[in-house]
């Protein structure tokens, strides 16, 4: 028997679990996943790893308020919408409506937790 380990996004696995092929040991996320709620987290296992991956929507900078209050409130209704929610639920995606100024601070939080590991290591991108 082969055993590896992977770091993979929940729906890459999940069509094996009911056959045995595959075990989700943990997700990486800060909390469980309320799509995956059998599921630990690395912390609760013991590994002190936290790892998280989100999609959002980046403006122009000079994009006026107005237009970015529209985009905002018209992504936040798409998203909420009960079919949207069991589509993206089905592919193992929980959305999380958020303001302008809560995504710009995931994203400079980000920065701040990613950028001395890139210095550590060098990344470039060509």
């Amino acid at each position: 028997m082969v055993h590896s380990i992977a770091c993979l996004p929940a729906i890459a696995v999940t069509p094996q679990l009911a056959s045995g092929e595959v075990k989700i040991l943990a997700v990486s996320t800060a909390a469980r996943s309320a799509l995956l709620p059998g599921i630990p987290t690395l912390k609760e296992s013991g590994v002190d790893v936290e790892v998280d991956s989100w999609m959002g929507l980046i403006a122009p900078a000079r994009l006026p308020d107005a237009i970015v209050a529209k985009i905002a409130r018209e992504v936040k209704e798409t998203i909420t919408a009960p079919d949207i929610r069991d589509k993206l639920s089905a592919q193992l995606m929980e959305p999380i409506p958020t303001t302008p100024a809560e995504f710009r601070a995931r994203i400079d939080a980000d920065l701040a937790r990613w950028a001395p590991v890139i210095r550590a290591v060098n990344i470039r991108i060509n």
